[in-house]
């Protein structure tokens, strides 16, 4: 029994797979979740693969009610989107990531929000999930709770608890106040890996950590 827990603990590190307290890549980026004991648990989840950044852009010098980011199953190619708004996404486009949630749903865990005018932070944010039966679940998501954590700016504010499941049916509405730029700035900690079954590997990545908010008395407490 021990030689064989030895033989697949070393073809898990080979595989860059999850026991605590193996290298990524050469560097040592401990962050693998642990297993449940009876074999492997989550994979590990590349640090340097894990954020969106989404810019939204509202050309109007009217307020633009309904903005949504994501929600595949409603609007995959964003067709129904207000003609003044733009939405970007720095690592790839809107429509491929909501394409990607088609297949592959990943848990965020943390949200920097920056704007161009403050006022914009008291449009609040519904975090919606919504099936094709009809039912939706809501929640709204104040950013006036938060503030930066970078020197008190008026126009960011930084969510390190900031939550959400993130699917093909899930979607994120707001208002736009009028010729207003925000950006949001996702970090994932958990994306289903559905090819990971075909090669025997766990259907999960994940990481325990935040991401970071660049103040080293904070950062530095959560191990980062």
């Amino acid at each position: 029994m021990k030689n064989r827990i030895q033989r697949l603990r070393a073809e898990a590190e080979a595989n860059y797979r999850n026991f605590d307290g193996i290298e990524y890549g050469g560097n040592r980026y401990n962050n693998a979740v642990a297993g449940n004991g009876r074999g492997m648990g989550a994979e590990v989840l590349d640090p340097n693969d894990r954020t969106w950044t989404v810019s939204v852009v509202n050309a109007s010098t009217a307020a633009v009610t309904g903005v949504t980011l994501f929600g595949a199953s409603k609007d995959l190619t964003d067709a129904n989107k207000d003609g003044d708004i733009t939405i970007s996404v720095a690592e790839s486009s809107h429509l491929q990531l909501k394409t990607e949630l088609l297949t592959t749903p990943v848990r965020i865990l943390g949200l920097k929000y920056t704007v161009t005018t403050a006022a914009q932070f008291s449009n609040a944010l519904t975090l919606a999930d919504g099936t094709s039966s009809g039912a939706v679940a809501s929640r709204i998501w104040q950013p006036l709770n938060y503030r930066s954590a970078q020197n008190q700016l008026t126009t960011q504010v930084d969510a390190p608890t900031f939550e959400f499941l993130l699917s093909a049916t899930s979607y994120i509405t707001f208002t736009m106040a009028a010729s207003e730029t925000v950006t949001f700035t996702f970090t994932i900690v958990e994306k289903s890996m559905q090819k990971n079954i075909l090669r025997g590997a766990p259907a999960v990545a994940a990481s325990t950590q935040m991401a970071p908010t660049g103040l080293p008395q904070i950062d530095l407490k959560r191990g980062l």
